[in-house]
């Protein structure tokens, strides 16, 4: 079967480069792209943003950064099966044009979308699959289909009229999303993306090192919180790789692309502390000479203190936590407990042991009071006065298969606003950035009478190696900048 995989451009929404437009990597199109051409498909990878991030195009209230669908397969032979990757809810509607496009273009091909089920950026197709059937989609896969890939074939050649159980298409039956414990997952395939273009921006997700790649140690959560998507796409359910799996791959990388730092895009990775130890004892035992970053965040209490050490002789440089919200009352209508002492303890342990720190808060749930607000300022002074990095904030975002989605929680006054992790389009969305930013105040107040932290990373985030995803900003807030000057100038030329 002769299998195309398109992933889209990628989503900036403007006037906030901090919730939107990070260069998340085609990760789970890549592995499925692995998948399907070790099970004898014929595979083509058209990453779109991957392609030229320096092209940029104006759609109103965001920018989407990489090539246009149109430009990128033209000469493209029709294939059998065309794979649309739902990367981010930002990327959504881009989505659906691509779907569009594809189907017009490419009429007896079947057309299907992926979910992203291993993102908190993601979105539940199933959702909003009626727009997708409106676009042109055959059928929606969600979950995994690694798991019953000769069923997706043989559904996309004809071969059988039998629906895939993962696979939603308009006749409107319900889905089964196949999560498999202790699954082994192909390496995926990188010499179908343009590696290059990615290490040549001067920004990443995680702290930008010269060549990294991203990888998934684990898979899944199992903790229920209202505002997050993957409760619905993993139905609460954690499925660990096996140490030796994930040294593996990390060891080849190293040896086939010459990479030693990987930005662990896990959304929970050490849910089993056992686990992570072995890990870590694998890679020192192996020399491994790799270093690790935790950049998707992960359940504080699942590190314990005695553990850092090792995870920093082991090569982990950076590690991002989720505390929310300082309020237990409201963490508690979230759905998510956090222990506020290991938090403090954890954040301590780390500096000592030169691992880097970030903390994200939210602001803006429905339930959330002025009481819980200042309880969340409370707690972020005390962290940061715990030798805590840095902080990212968001306003809660009505992502659809959320839980606060599914209850029409919030209201989002403009319907066609960017879907964001901080949507402008949200009712009262001013007086929830104005928190926001009061609390982005207050990390530099405390940052600056810590005394030269600070200073040190102003200086690494300008002439050096960024450290924390903050000291990114500067380098890419300059580089967004140029390509929407650069834009606009060609706009003029060619007028």
């Amino acid at each position: 079967m002769n299998v195309t995989i398109i992933t889209p451009r990628i989503a900036v929404q403007k006037g906030d480069f901090l919730g939107s437009g990070i260069p998340y990597w085609p990760l789970e199109a890549a592995i499925l792209a692995s998948h399907a051409r070790g099970q004898g498909d014929h595979v083509q990878l058209f990453d779109l943003f991957g392609m030229n991030p320096e092209r940029l195009t104006d759609q109103g209230d965001h920018y989407l950064q990489g090539v246009p669908v149109t430009d990128a397969l033209k000469g493209v032979e029709e294939p059998d099966l065309l794979v649309v990757f739902a990367l981010s809810y930002m990327s959504h509607q881009e989505v659906l044009k691509i779907g569009t496009y594809l189907a017009k273009t490419y009429p007896k091909a079947k057309l299907v979308a992926l979910e992203n089920s291993q993102a908190v950026t993601s979105y539940s197709l199933e959702d909003v699959k009626s727009a997708f059937f409106e676009a042109g989609y055959h059928g929606l896969i969600c979950g995994e289909a690694y798991f019953n890939w000769d069923a997706v074939r043989a559904w996309a050649m004809g071969r059988s009229a039998e629906r895939p159980v993962n696979l939603i298409t308009p006749e409107g039956q319900g889905i089964e999303r196949l999560l498999e414990k202790n699954a082994t997952y192909p390496v995926p395939a990188w010499d179908l993306v343009n590696l290059k273009a990615y290490w040549g921006l001067p920004y990443s997700h995680g702290p930008k090192t010269k060549r990294f790649l991203p990888i998934f140690t684990s898979r899944g959560c199992p903790y229920p919180c209202d505002f997050c998507v993957v409760p619905t796409t993993n139905n609460k359910r954690w499925r660990p790789r096996p140490a030796d799996e994930v040294v593996d791959e990390m060891i080849q990388m190293r040896d086939q692309f010459g990479v030693r730092d990987f930005q662990i895009e896990d959304l929970n990775p050490t849910v089993k502390g056992q686990r992570m130890r072995d890990i870590c004892e694998r890679l020192i035992a192996r020399k491994a000479g790799i270093r690790f970053y935790i950049v998707s965040g992960t359940k504080a209490e699942t590190i314990p203190i005695e553990d850092v050490p090792l995870m920093a002789q082991a090569g982990c440089r950076y590690i991002s936590i989720s505390p929310e919200s300082g309020s237990k009352r409201l963490m508690k209508i979230i759905g998510k407990r956090f222990n506020y002492e290991h938090g403090l303890e954890l954040a301590k342990a780390c500096r000592k042991s030169g691992i880097r720190t970030q903390a994200c808060f939210l602001v803006g749930h429905p339930d959330e009071t002025a009481e819980d607000y200042q309880e969340t300022r409370s707690y972020m002074t005390k962290l940061l006065r715990h030798k805590l990095d840095e902080v990212a904030v968001f306003i809660v975002a009505p992502f659809a298969g959320s839980a606060l989605y599914q209850r029409e929680s919030i209201d989002l006054g403009d319907q066609n606003a960017l879907p964001s992790f901080s949507p402008k389009g949200r009712k009262n969305f001013e007086i929830l950035e104005q928190r926001r930013s009061e609390l982005i105040r207050l990390f530099f107040s405390e940052k600056l009478r810590a005394g030269f932290d600070i200073w040190m990373q102003g200086l690494r985030s300008l002439f050096g190696t960024p450290q924390t995803k903050m000291e990114n900003l500067p380098k890419r807030m300059i580089y967004l900048y140029w390509l929407v000057l650069k834009n606009r100038w060609f706009q003029r030329s060619a007028s």
